[in-house]
């Protein structure tokens, strides 16, 4: 395999072209050498030859030409000092964390197969290994062991010689004694060439998993992401379904990401809804619930989730401060996230006032009868925390339940399903956790016993607390599906109003004015027709159910230029820059890798400092479109207080403030 050099200007005006373009086929893969010389300390043949069917390779000198490939990229994803850097196919530049810099640190071998990792991890996700070519055949073998660090499994092949399966080309990042045990049989795409084994297999369809977890069942979930409303659970490694705060927890003031944390395995309820869809729910699963074992990401594989075992991010070992060649410092790695508090939470049933010898839980199953469920209070116990950070996934503290941060105490909260009956004024007194009731049927068959009652009377005492336990989880299921049948319904109301409101807002063919025109006439002052504009994009880009989190400031600042400045945009540039006004001021920006926001420096160089005003205010810079001509970016300011001030629009070259 071969590698292109990068020796002049031009060529490195081409390198950063492809790597901007969107359309790339394969990664890209750029090799620095070390300043002075244009001798790689990084395995460039070795690159070449292990990837170089799936990845480009470029080398390129340390000095003028890196320079001048670093003001051509986004800041932070130069390649220089004899490090390298493979670039995924579609929007490169869109997390810094898919493409690191890898430096040699006096191991340019460990260096070496970090960027094979990272290239091949990339045509992975672009599919490259999908297209089969001519030297790929369907082998069988049988799983013998794992190496380097669990990366690598090592398969015997029926027909004589050894093949790998690599986890970059597997499920990444799940690990691949997830997916594989010793003694495995296998079936996979052998690539004679490079006898990488290709294992992964196509994932379940909706209808498959929803054979085999019936509705009301449990099973065990992979927490992927987490943010403050919602929280991506897989039951596969490609099958993940999104979840709200209310599938968690009923209090309002809950956060997501105080209750769960990415990599967590949590035990959830798959719920069908009427659709045909699926769902998951973990606020009403119980400790004494079977869970059902979870699916085999490989044909012959173990269940691919358990229980004591989170995905617990990995350790970067270069994760340290660099100083770059110009004394500005660049940062490399990641920060780790803190853990989740545990504890136990307890589901229990309001009640009457207390359950007597006499009337055993008929009280309690009399509220059932008469109105499925009265409500339910939820106790929650916080317990102690954990901040250890593993290299590798590692027993955890068991079946991990949505809890609340650590309190000063027990706090109880109430979910009331929807219309039922106002309770009676003895069952509003009092609300029993399921655990102290458990202990309360104790004692009453202690003292039922003490008093000489019969076996029949404790069976049937016995059975009565089982009833009303199971009539309870049976009417939190039908809550969360129906709590869930109406949230598609608004979805779909939603998507009703806001094709009428796109109706509404196409202008006929015949007409010379535009909607924004139209609407920009009733309004005397510009600045009130911005600030209305800015609002109807609020409504329309943030679903309600975000709006608490994602509030439209109530003051703002339009700067001088800025109304002037939307002048001459056509009607579709209109509605990206009013997008992307809300995303600026609802600080949603920070979290959209797409609009690419950084701050603008005095020069074009990426060591000269940032741009500041007269009264302390930083200039920032967001994408609002993408690769089109003259594409148009924002420029806004960040004031000292936290405030926004609109700048301008702007075209893609015009880096004045």
């Amino acid at each position: 395999m071969v590698y292109t050099r990068v020796q002049s200007s031009v060529a490195v005006q081409q390198l950063a072209n492809g790597l901007h373009d969107a359309g790339r086929d394969r990664p890209w893969v750029v090799v620095s050498s070390p300043f002075g010389t244009t001798l790689p300390e990084i395995g460039i043949d070795q690159l070449a030859g292990q990837i170089g069917d799936v990845a480009r390779v470029f080398l390129i000198e340390t000095g003028e030409l890196t320079r001048q490939l670093g003001d051509l990229l986004p800041a932070q994803f130069q390649v220089y000092g004899s490090a390298g850097r493979s670039y995924p196919v579609g929007d490169a530049f869109a997390d810094l964390a898919r493409s690191r810099l890898r430096f040699t640190h006096g191991d340019p071998q460990h260096a070496t197969d970090q960027l094979v990792t990272d290239a091949l991890a990339h045509a992975h996700q672009a599919g490259l290994f999908a297209l089969a070519p001519a030297s790929v055949i369907t082998v069988d073998g049988t799983v013998k062991g794992f190496m380097l660090g669990g990366s690598r499994a090592l398969i015997e092949l029926d027909g004589g010689g050894m093949a790998t399966v690599w986890q970059e080309l597997t499920y990444p990042p799940v690990p691949l004694d997830w997916t594989l045990q010793t003694g495995q049989r296998i079936q996979g795409a052998l690539d004679a060439p490079t006898h990488r084994l290709n294992v992964e297999i196509k994932p379940p369809s909706v209808a498959t998993i929803a054979q085999r977890y019936p509705h009301g069942s449990i099973t065990l979930a992979l927490v992927q992401k987490v943010t403050a409303q919602r929280a991506v659970l897989a039951l596969h490694p490609h099958l993940a379904l999104t979840i709200t705060r209310a599938d968690i927890s009923a209090n309002p003031l809950d956060k997501v990401d105080a209750l769960l944390s990415e990599g967590d395995v949590v035990a959830a309820r798959v719920i069908h809804l009427p659709s045909g869809a699926l769902h998951l729910c973990l606020s009403d699963v119980d400790d004494d619930e079977t869970v059902l074992p979870s699916l085999c990401a490989v044909r012959n594989g173990p269940p691919w989730l358990q229980e004591n075992r989170p995905l617990l991010p990995q350790v970067e070992e270069d994760a340290a401060a660099v100083v770059e060649l110009d004394s500005q410092p660049a940062l490399v790695g990641a920060s780790a996230s803190a853990r989740r508090a545990a504890g136990v939470a307890r589901i229990g049933i309001s009640g009457g006032s207390g359950l007597s010898a006499g009337s055993g839980l008929s009280g309690a199953a009399g509220v059932f009868d008469a109105a499925g469920v009265s409500g339910v209070t939820v106790l929650i116990t916080a317990g102690p925390t954990s901040d250890r950070l593993h290299p590798r996934p590692s027993p955890g503290p068991g079946r991990v339940h949505a809890l609340r941060p650590a309190t000063t105490g027990a706090i109880p909260f109430r979910v009331t399903p929807t219309p039922v009956p106002a309770p009676h004024s003895a069952l509003q007194s009092t609300q029993l956790s399921l655990a102290e009731a458990k202990s309360r049927i104790v004692r009453l068959e202690n003292q039922l016993s003490e008093a000489g009652a019969t076996d029949s009377d404790l069976a049937k005492l016995r059975e009565q607390a089982r009833s009303a336990q199971l009539q309870l989880r049976d009417a939190l299921v039908e809550l969360a599906t129906l709590r869930h049948t109406v949230a598609e319904l608004r979805d779909d109301q939603r998507a009703q109003r806001r094709m009428l409101r796109e109706s509404r807002r196409t202008v006929p063919a015949h007409s010379t004015v535009s909607e924004y025109e139209s609407r920009r006439a009733a309004w005397e002052e510009p600045s009130g027709w911005v600030r209305h504009e800015i609002l109807l994009a609020w409504v329309d880009r943030v679903p309600e159910s975000d709006r608490e989190e994602w509030k439209l400031p109530h003051s703002y600042v339009l700067g001088e230029r800025f109304t002037e400045s939307l002048a001459g945009l056509d009607d579709g540039q209109l509605a990206k820059a009013f997008k992307a006004s809300v995303d600026v001021l609802t600080g949603r920006v920070k979290t959209l890798k797409g609009r690419h926001l950084h701050a603008l420096r005095q020069g074009a160089g990426p060591a000269d400092p940032h741009l500041l005003r007269w009264d302390g205010a930083r200039c920032m810079r967001v994408s609002i479109e993408q690769n089109t001509p003259a594409a148009r970016r924002m420029h806004f300011w960040q004031l000292p207080d936290g405030g926004i001030e609109l700048g301008r629009i702007v075209t893609h070259d015009d880096m004045e403030a």
